[in-house]
């Protein structure tokens, strides 16, 4: 079923159009509508606003409810039709900034009320936002720019207007009250639409309007006209400001919810502003620009407004005195409790009185779970799918319809689907893109070695003026790389803050690059003996889901986020092939990954195999024990776990029935890896926080699991594993998306001041929370809880760590957990596994002392819940943090976004380097060389493997193929300073037009560029084809090739004797020269051979024979 046949289905109902004809021809009472049952008090008004000419506005009791029925009518009618009227949210007289996302949609409703047209609209507000007043309508068309197609306005006046607009110049447009000018294009971000929108020009003249992505910079929809519009919050110097009832027609009917509430809450804001006002009035000189009657609506003013309506009160609470009550016959959907049999009885009883069934599903997985369920328990049952979800179900009595939702049935959370961010794809690729440079980085150029970035330059080269980039070297002196061998230097990223500068013309740089190829090798040698192995030991192909599967993954609490729900499919398909999996889920902490556990686990235990989950603390295998066995207490699952907790009788009764097969699944520390654990069918093994184990205790698990599905769960992998994982080496799962309404945690650094400290606890014990301390010496930690105990004397403290007996800590943590300690001062135990959601702050004590990935981990230990959580880092001087520190410190600062672990995984690969990938030993060799320098040549070798095709037809990621060939020119040939004035934006175009390989991408970034920039210049054009120059002539084995005036003189690059000249490639060449005596001509020299092409008179026709003959060859 979709939306609109529910609502034809209810416009035919008499009791509907009753209703209507109630509404629309009664002007003199209020109409009170009541019965309308959960998701009915939806569908009903959309029904009544789909049958009516009239339009309609919604006043909800609150904001939560304003929303939740914006959503639902959005699901359920045209969302053309609807806008929401939301509040501005700030502190009425404050001085704090109002947030332009709410200016920009109110602003955007004020401008749909006003749209003239023959259709109805509706209009979604709550009493918050009808308080606050509108700027008047004449105002309001002064503070309104119309801008259309083909409209004549010169450059410099339509600046003027957005300087007096009080817009703000920026390279590129960031938020509402922003504009940018590049050429002939300006990108304005107007207060009118949620989106920013871009102008093309042609001398004084708009050719073309379109909005644009400001992710991707790029155009997305064409426009015919668009308005500027100005600040319209900026509203207090005016006395004729409007509330939102004065910009409705008195057509509109007004629906408003629990009207006496609306009126109380008008009430209680009205009589607070005026007592603000009065305060600052007498106790301050400060002028206020107007009284709060002329900026907000109070009480007696809306309900004064509401008489010249058509008004229907809806809910519960409507008051029915002297009014028209209309009455429906309906009741709220029945909680099952996650009991799919109590949901089967309930449906054959309405299906046997003749009720019509549809059970909506946020999920296709959802949809065919619960199918195959009652596929398989009934038989001639029909009920039909809805595939639009309402936020509560329904039971209609009076047309015989049951409305079920299975987030109700599950008692899953719901959150109403919006439209996703546009870069789902390669996300691991625009992690490691190309690094923005600045004046003075270090670089690292492949065959020079460490430099300083000095900027882009133009030089005159054989009368030939060229964009280059300038590196300086040690004594100053100087190295220019033209803009076509960009992929030879990198930005540098190591250990060292500050490296030595290569000298030029010294050898030291290629003897360090000398020592690392070798390396190389060996690694190479080691990673084709893994893969050998691993592709002759065919692994246990497991069986496609069966319903146990199903009725597991449809009583999850929550809906699957859409990279839960793709990583899952990952696994179970990696898990039914013949090879044995090797998986890396790479998700930030309380993202899911537990649940990702489980349902593989689950997978594996009816596949008759038992599995293993290594975690790396006694803390987080008795989280997990708990977790799986809550999850799995409906099936026939045997689920225990081993830690220094268990008794030695608990420990031998486990390895026992392990080695029986009566254990499905066990979870443990590193003791479970003992030689006394054999396990009868073993067929999966789960390593949780990979981060926490050595790297001799990984090579110990590798060897054993050669013929073994392998899942490997972290949110900060290691550089090492993240490296193998971005090569291809191993599959890679990332899990960015966050479980609905969560909220990112800030993250302060902090010094050890008392005064901080206790105001920080007492903020978060004020709103009922609970607070960790993290003090990660067991020596003083008794001092510092007596340090907080004094500063905060009515809280109950609890402290912490791994020397305490199993059971003391056991109960510390569970009465924690349960609420009877208000602080939990710990050392780093905590970081694994505990899961507090009412605990939002978390303090950490020398945060300067702990890795990167320790102080994400126990971060994440807050903001597992809706409330705003934060994280404090306590730092001694930074005068004594070294140089490693502060850059930690400075990266889990900044990377505080909801789903930033993989990013942290990957500075912290930046600050630490990969190690050898193979063992435990660090390479020394990254500081040296940076590590994307070190990653070029790991490609290399990597490169290699694959030509030797000895390892599994899983193929590697393929590496970048840079045309190594110089190319010189008579004429100039790069991106214009008047075009592209960034220096990184056009370090960043050389670099992609270099990336591209075909003319599909060459189409793209021109097309990309011209929506950008305006239209590209024709020196744009020869920069494709000097690319495509270059490829040509690598692939036909020259090393460098000159154009100039009417001849192409090519050099190979290989020296005489060399296998290429016995070559296929090599023949054709001979063959075309000696076809064309008069045009080609071989010429042998010191430096090497060398052939002329003659009468190639432009650089089209050069690519165009160059082509001709790369193609023959193939």
């Amino acid at each position: 079923m979709i939306a609109s046949e529910l609502i034809n289905l209810y416009k035919k109902d008499s009791l509907v159009l009753l209703l209507k004809s109630l509404i629309e021809n009664n002007d003199k009472k209020n109409i009170v509508v009541r019965g309308l049952s959960g998701g009915l008090g939806f569908v009903i008004p959309s029904v009544f606003f789909s049958l009516s000419k009239y339009s309609c506005c919604f006043v909800l009791e609150n904001k939560d409810s304003a929303f939740s029925f914006y959503y639902n009518l959005k699901t359920l009618l045209p969302t053309q039709k609807i806008s929401l009227f939301p509040g501005l949210g700030h502190k009425y007289y404050g001085d704090e900034k109002i947030d332009n996302s709410n200016v920009v949609s109110r602003a955007e409703s004020v401008s749909f009320i006003q749209e003239k047209t023959d259709k109805n609209k509706i209009v979604v507000t709550f009493p918050e936002a009808v308080f606050e007043k509108i700027i008047n309508k004449t105002d309001l068309k002064k503070r309104t720019l119309l801008l259309e197609e083909n409209q004549e306005i010169s450059h410099e006046e339509l600046e003027n207007i957005l300087i007096d607009f009080d817009f703000e110049q920026k390279d590129f447009v960031e938020k509402a009250g922003q504009y940018s000018i590049r050429g002939l294009v300006f990108d304005v971000f107007s207060f009118s639409n949620k989106k920013p929108f871009r102008l093309f020009f042609e001398e004084n003249t708009i050719k073309k309007i379109s909005m644009f992505n400001m992710e991707s910079q790029l155009s997305s929809l064409f426009k015919k006209k668009i308005s500027v519009l100005a600040n319209p919050s900026i509203i207090k110097e005016n006395k004729n400001n409007l509330s939102l009832l004065d910009y409705l027609d008195k057509k509109w009917t007004v629906w408003i919810k629990d009207k006496k509430a609306c009126g109380e809450t008008l009430d209680v804001l009205f009589k607070k502003t005026s007592k603000i006002h009065k305060g600052i009035i007498k106790n301050s000189d400060v002028v206020l620009s107007s009284p709060p009657k002329n900026l907000f609506v109070s009480k007696r003013s809306f309900f004064k407004q509401l008489l010249s309506f058509r008004v229907v009160e809806f809910g519960v609470f409507a008051n029915t005195k002297n009014k028209l009550l209309f009455e429906y016959k309906s009741r709220n959907q029945p909680d099952f409790n996650k009991n799919l049999s109590l949901l089967k009885k309930d449906l054959l009883k309405h299906f046997s009185k003749g009720y019509t069934v549809s059970l909506a599903f946020q999920s296709e997985e959802q949809t065919s779970r619960v199918y195959g369920y009652f596929e398989s328990v009934l038989e001639n049952f029909y009920y039909s799918s809805s595939s639009f979800v309402l936020s509560d179900g329904f039971v209609d009595d009076n047309i015989k319809h049951v409305y079920y939702t299975d987030h109700q049935i599950f008692k899953r959370y719901f959150k109403h689907r919006k439209k996703l961010s546009g870069f789902k794809k390669n996300k691991i690729k625009s992690l490691v893109d190309y690094k923005e440079l600045y004046l003075g980085d270090y670089v690292v150029h492949i065959d020079y070695g460490v430099g300083r970035f000095l900027g882009l330059d133009k030089l005159i080269v054989k009368n030939t003026k060229q964009e280059v980039v300038k590196i300086s070297y040690q004594n100053n002196d100087i190295v220019y790389v033209g803009i076509n061998s960009l992929y030879k230097f990198s930005k540098y990223v190591g250990d060292n803050p500050n490296p030595k500068l290569n000298k030029l013309g010294s050898r030291d740089w290629l003897r360090k690059k000398s020592n690392v190829q070798s390396k190389i090798k060996n690694i190479a040698k080691d990673l084709i003996e893994l893969y050998a192995k691993r592709k002759v030991s065919s692994g246990f192909s497991f069986l496609p889901d069966d319903y146990l599967q199903m009725e597991l993954e449809t009583s999850f609490l929550y809906q699957d986020t859409p990279d839960q729900s793709l990583t899952i499919k990952e696994i179970k398909k990696d898990m039914e092939s013949k090879y044995p999996m090797d998986r890396l889920v790479c998700g930030d902490v309380g993202f899911g990954k537990t649940e990702v556990a489980i349902r593989a686990a689950f997978k594996a235990v009816c596949n008759n195999k038992q599995v293993l989950i290594l975690v790396p603390t006694t803390v987080l295998a008795f989280q997990h024990y708990n977790t799986f066995c809550y999850r799995l207490k409906d099936f026939p699952v045997n689920v225990n776990y081993i830690s220094r907790f268990r008794s030695r009788k608990e420990v031998l009764s486990t390895i026992k029935d392990c080695k029986s097969g009566k254990i499905d699944v066990l979870i443990g520390t590193q003791k479970v890896l003992n030689k006394k654990f054999v396990f009868k069918d073993l067929g999966l093994l789960i390593v949780d926080e990979e981060q926490k184990f050595g790297v001799a205790l990984k090579e110990k698990i590798k060897n054993n699991k050669v013929s073994l599905d392998t899942l490997t769960l972290t949110a900060t992998p290691i550089p090492r594993t993240l490296h193998f994982s971005l090569m291809g080496i191993r599959d890679i799962s990332v899990i960015e998306t966050p479980p609905p309404n969560r909220i990112s945690i800030e993250t302060e650094i902090i010094s050890f001041d008392k005064k901080i400290i206790r105001d920080v606890i007492k903020k978060e014990l004020d709103r009922f929370g609970q607070v960790f301390f993290v003090n990660n010496r067991v020596k003083n930690i008794y001092q510092i809880a007596e340090v907080v105990q004094k500063l905060i004397p009515d809280s109950k403290i609890g402290v912490a760590h791994g020397q305490l007996k199993g059971g003391d800590l056991e109960k510390i943590m569970i009465r924690f957990i349960k609420g009877h300690y208000d602080i939990l001062v710990s050392t780093n135990i905590i970081e694994s596994g505990l899961d507090v959601p009412n605990a939002n702050t978390v303090i950490i004590n020398n945060a300067h002392a702990f890795g990167l990935s320790d102080l994400h981990q126990i971060r994440g230990r807050v903001g597992r819940s809706n409330k705003k959580a934060y994280c404090y880092l306590i730092t001694s001087s930074s005068n004594y943090i070294t140089a490693d520190a502060r850059k930690r410190l400075v990266a889990i600062s900044e990377l505080s976004k909801l789903g930033d672990g993989l990013k942290i995984a990957l500075k912290d690969l930046d600050i630490r380097g990969a190690g050898n990938l193979l063992g435990g030993e660090q390479s020394g060799f990254i500081n040296d060389l940076g590590f994307d320098m070190y990653h070029k040549v790991l490609d290399e070798a990597l490169d290699g493997l694959e030509e030797k095709k000895q390892i599994s037809d899983r193929p590697l990621l393929s590496s970048l193929k840079n045309y190594d060939c110089l190319v010189e020119l008579d004429k100039e040939v790069y991106i214009p300073t008047s075009y592209v004035s960034n220096h990184n934006e056009r370090l960043k175009l050389y670099s992609k037009i270099e990336k591209a390989d075909s003319k599909k991408e060459y189409k793209k970034i021109y097309n990309n560029l011209k929506d950008r920039f305006g239209p590209a210049p024709k020196i744009i054009q020869d920069l494709f084809k000097v690319k495509e120059l270059k490829k040509h002539s690598f692939k036909l084995g020259f090393s460098k090739v000159v154009l100039k005036k009417s001849s192409l003189l090519c050099s190979f690059k290989e020296k005489k004797g060399h296998k290429y000249y016995s070559s296929k490639t090599f023949s054709l060449l001979l063959s075309y020269v000696k076809q064309n005596k008069s045009l080609c001509l071989f010429e042998s020299t010191k430096k090497g051979l060398k052939v002329s092409f003659l009468n190639v008179f432009s650089l089209k026709k050069a690519v165009l024979l160059l082509k001709s003959l790369s193609k023959k060859r193939q």
